[in-house]
């Protein structure tokens, strides 16, 4: 049975948030919709780009008993979580897997309670993202101990004592942000993309910071929002970047390794999760 339910996320992308939706009828744009460009030719076309457009999703929500308390809860709840700084989604769970969508509820509407003592709500979801799933808690770079282990999914030895889990698998038609939190201590922390021969194609790099064992930084490519918590405040850190070089992290289609320039004698770590879009 399919399961939806509102989710928020938080600055790590993680959900703080969750209002489970009872029963959803009527639904409406959970397939996907292509744009294509292309060169016109006498007898082919030629294909230039692929671009996923974005549909609203419509769906009705289905109060049993005490429909226009609940109806009012919801109402609320939704209120609360209209403004931009906070970041809603649409939970999907088909029994097969959970993917999101975030965005906003743009219109939610009612109608009487029927005989049935049922209350229907017709709303709409616009989003901001296509599907996707959360890959979370993959990503893990930092100095151990000899002889300490992780139950990483492809761990091996960097040097003589660094283990990482690195690789990002991007399926998708186009580039996927990269969240990561750099914890120190570490100095001048610099973070890069690099492709399946090992080449970089993306670095961001923080000159003149250097991090102490209770501070970090969080790169959130989804919201273009850098984060940096000093031991006392969160502060926005997204203008601290090095100028010459990326602000964010955008993994390419294909398989990608990130790298923290982490040294033996730092007590830092990098972790790290991804979106994985789909159609």
């Amino acid at each position: 049975m399919r399961k939806f339910a509102f989710v928020v996320f938080d600055l790590e992308n993680k959900i703080t948030e969750r209002f489970v939706l009872d029963l959803i009828t009527g639904l409406s744009g959970l397939g996907f919709r292509l744009k294509l460009s292309t060169m016109e030719g006498d007898i082919v076309d030629t294909l230039t780009r692929v671009v996923q457009e974005k549909q609203s999703v419509g769906l009705t929500i289905n109060f049993y008993h005490q429909g226009y308390e609940r109806y009012t809860i919801l109402s609320q709840w939704l209120q609360k979580h209209s403004s931009v700084e906070s970041r809603i989604a649409l939970e999907y769970n088909d029994g097969v897997r959970v993917r999101y969508i975030e965005g906003k509820v743009t219109n939610l509407s009612k109608t009487e309670i029927d005989e049935f003592d049922l209350l229907s709500c017709a709303a709409t979801f616009t989003p901001i993202t296509p599907f996707f799933t959360n890959i979370e808690n993959t990503i893990k770079i930092q100095v151990s101990s000899i002889g300490k282990s992780y139950p990483f999914n492809y761990p091996y030895s960097y040097g003589n004592n660094v283990i990482e889990n690195n690789l990002i698998e991007n399926t998708y038609i186009s580039d996927i942000p990269i969240t990561v939190k750099i914890i120190g201590g570490i100095s001048e922390p610099t973070i890069l993309l690099l492709d399946e021969d090992g080449d970089e194609y993306a670095r961001v790099s923080f000159p003149g910071v250097n991090l102490t064992d209770n501070q970090y930084i969080i790169i959130n490519s989804a919201t273009r929002k850098i984060w940096f918590f000093d031991g006392a405040n969160l502060q926005d850190f997204s203008a601290k970047t090095d100028p010459q070089y990326d602000t964010f992290l955008f993994a390419q289609r294909g398989i990608s390794m990130i790298s923290v320039n982490l040294m033996p004698m730092d007590t830092g770590k990098l972790t790290g999760s991804w979106r994985q879009y789909g159609l």
